[in-house]
């Protein structure tokens, strides 16, 4: 990219980790050759610490370790996300979602993504649910995506966790979040990004809310979750059904349920 003439440069966006990002002489050539957008990996307050560049820190410490990274970012890329998977084995407890609420009001101008933990085939997430059996196994493929839990947490029961990532969303896509965003972001059409993303992500804490209340009134989804019932709740059905649309009698109850390595 540096061979190119710097009038006729493309913009580009990297997804990297927060530790290789640690010189400025690294970030003042992003920004020469036209960077506009880096996606470093949190992940979590209690974990990925190395892959921060934050040593061995946790909690606090690493709260504020990133926080000061991300300024520093900002003084050389235009735009900066960071992403997150809030539930996993490590986070216990209100921390980790106070953490993540505290660093989007801190830090306005960086767009955050906070996902559920998804084991994926082949990872070692998915490796650590398998061998403890806390992978909800007749939940079709279709469904490992956020808003969408598959797998029995270690430390939050299933309404607990979608009534913390509900707040948490809720003050992601609040109204005053979006003006925070929308002042604190230098160029104007990113202005106008930021505020689409908001609006579009108001989608997402809609279907969040509505795993929420559906946990709360209905004892079969709630017991399944809780990997008591091991039969698929007619939500997840009726959910799978839309998904086809006319397809959908062209899949057996056999097709429906996945096979596991």
């Amino acid at each position: 990219m540096e061979t190119i003439p710097e009038k006729a440069r493309n913009p580009y966006a990297v997804s990297i980790s927060l530790s290789i990002m640690r010189s400025q002489p690294r970030l003042q050539r992003l920004k020469n050759t036209h960077c506009v957008y880096v996606g470093p990996g949190v992940e979590s307050w209690a974990n990925y610490s190395h892959k921060a560049g934050v040593g061995s820190a946790i909690g606090g410490n690493k709260w504020e370790r990133v926080v000061a990274h991300m300024e520093e970012l900002y003084q050389y890329i235009p735009y900066v996300g960071a992403n997150f998977v809030l539930g996993t084995d490590v986070d216990a407890g209100a921390e980790p979602f106070a953490l993540t609420q505290a660093f989007m009001r801190r830090l306005p101008f960086v767009w955050p993504m906070v996902f559920i933990p998804v084991p994926y085939g082949g990872t070692p997430l998915y490796d650590s649910y398998r061998a403890e059996d806390r992978i909800l196994k007749p939940m079709p493929f279709s469904f490992y995506y956020l808003p969408y839990l598959v797998v029995q947490l270690k430390h939050y029961s299933p309404l607990e966790y979608y009534e913390k990532m509900v707040d948490l969303y809720a003050v992601l896509t609040s109204t005053k979040m979006l003006v925070h965003r929308v002042w604190s972001t230098r160029q104007y059409r990113l202005k106008l990004f930021q505020a689409f993303r908001t609006v579009a992500m108001r989608t997402l804490l809609a279907k969040l809310r509505d795993m929420r209340d559906q946990l709360r009134g209905d004892r079969q989804l709630r017991a399944f979750h809780e990997g008591t019932v091991h039969t698929l709740p007619e939500y997840y059905r009726y959910l799978y059904k839309q998904k086809l649309g006319a397809y959908a009698e062209l899949i057996s109850e056999a097709d429906m349920y996945p096979e596991l390595a």
